[in-house]
């Protein structure tokens, strides 16, 4: 047996050359049988890749295919041999008819396969015939943009005030129906730890739908994918509510008692300012202005920039004066001066009794005699005309330590006449 086997392969060295032609020879009769016998073959190509191109008619009228297109489709040809034997679905393609698309909506469209070479065949079958599309109107709409900063983090005593952005509003470009779908747009900061002065960031866009799902698509184009978040950061403190009442000249202002309510507030500044702040003065009221069980309300008013974070909009100055009482006096003419007349005029004071109300503790308003109330006249800086005029007189009670007051306006009438001009 294995002088046999030696044996053969001795002739397979001698003859190899004899061998390699009949092989060629063989395979060139097997070519020319297959081309002779059988000329024309069937064969299927699969996986061909599907094109959408827009018609003149859809570009004018901003109509746009809003679906993906990830079909392919399959054909069988028929050829040569030669000619199809090497196609694939790379020497395909498959395009589709938009020529009946005229408006927005669904379309079953016709597909037609194309060979991108020269060689010749035929189409026997494609499959499928028909490509689904939806087609919109494509539309530009703009939304206001929302600014956040949630990963920020304040130390205590200070506020961050309400986030903006820049750009305020952007412009997104897409189909009509997608775009109808968006809820608010919002540019999150980038930013993250602690902060203690105002800031500017980079921004994450982020498109919300209306049941707060995020809306990402590439089919969307934006005017801007920079928007800078400005975070507002403020010093906040509580100060405590001071009122400053104009006092006359001897009365106790330890006697008069009230609460301010509220009688703190809390606040924000966008500087330093405010540490050089001890209280919140909420403005001044006359004595004479002041009647007994009664409230005043004034108006908490801060400086330009400043936040009032308490939410307290106006103070209410509740006076303690339970047991306080009002009597009106009768000022005659004795107890009326009239101050400052002009070196040009003659003043005489027509009034001859005013009328005034005492305000004060029930057991001291009825306690003043003729004399103890007086009133004042001052005619610097008023502009004078001959004849009858009504002024304004300030009206007081005498002494030091008083605890009464007088309450309202006064006027009295003067008569005044203009001098010669020789004196």
């Amino acid at each position: 047996m294995k002088n046999v086997i030696l044996n053969f392969l001795n002739d397979l060295k001698r003859n190899y050359k004899t061998l390699i032609l009949a092989f060629l020879l063989s395979f060139t009769l097997w070519i020319v049988v297959s081309i002779q016998v059988f000329p024309t073959v069937e064969k299927e190509v699969n996986n061909i890749a599907v094109e959408a191109h827009l018609t003149d008619y859809m570009i004018q009228n901003n109509l746009q295919i809003v679906n993906d297109i990830d079909q392919t489709v399959n054909v069988k040809i028929q050829g040569k041999r030669y000619d199809i034997s090497r196609l694939d679905s790379q020497d395909f393609y498959a395009a589709a008819d938009l020529s009946e698309v005229t408006s927005a909506g669904k379309y079953n469209v016709t597909l037609e396969v194309f060979a991108k070479t020269n060689e010749d065949y035929t189409l026997l079958e494609i499959e499928p015939k028909t490509l689904l599309l939806e087609i919109d109107k494509i539309i530009t709409k703009e939304f206001p943009i929302t600014g956040t900063a949630p990963d920020i983090s304040l130390p205590e005593g200070f506020y961050a005030d309400d986030v903006t952005t820049s750009p305020e509003t952007i412009s997104v470009t897409g189909s009509a129906s997608m775009l109808d779908k968006i809820d608010r747009i919002e540019a999150r900061s980038t930013f993250h730890g602690d902060i203690m002065e105002s800031t500017q960031t980079n921004s994450e866009i982020i498109i919300y739908g209306s049941n707060g799902t995020k809306i990402v698509s590439d089919k969307l184009k934006l005017s801007t994918e920079i928007v800078t978040v400005n975070i507002p950061i403020f010093k906040q403190k509580e100060l405590p509510l001071k009122l400053t009442i104009n006092y006359p000249s001897g009365f106790d202002a330890d006697s008069l008692k009230y609460e301010i309510s509220p009688d703190k507030i809390t606040i924000a500044a966008p500087d330093n300012t405010i540490d050089n702040q001890s209280a919140l003065d909420i403005g001044t009221i006359n004595l004479s202005d002041i009647t007994p069980n009664s409230n005043t309300y004034l108006p908490i008013v801060l400086p330009d920039g400043y936040k009032n974070l308490s939410g307290n909009n106006s103070a209410r100055i509740t006076w303690k004066t339970e047991n306080y009482g009002l009597l009106d006096y009768i000022v005659t003419s004795e107890n009326i001066e009239i101050k400052g007349t002009p070196d040009n005029y003659n003043v005489s004071l027509t009034t001859t009794a005013l009328t005034v109300t005492v305000t004060g503790p029930s057991d001291l308003i009825t306690g003043f005699a003729s004399g103890d109330i007086t009133a004042t006249v001052n005619l610097m800086g008023l502009t004078l005309r001959p004849g009858t005029q009504d002024v304004t007189a300030t009206v007081q009670i005498k002494g030091s330590g008083q605890k009464c007051w007088v309450t309202g306006d006064y006027k009295v009438t003067i008569y005044a006449v203009q001098k010669d001009e020789g004196g």
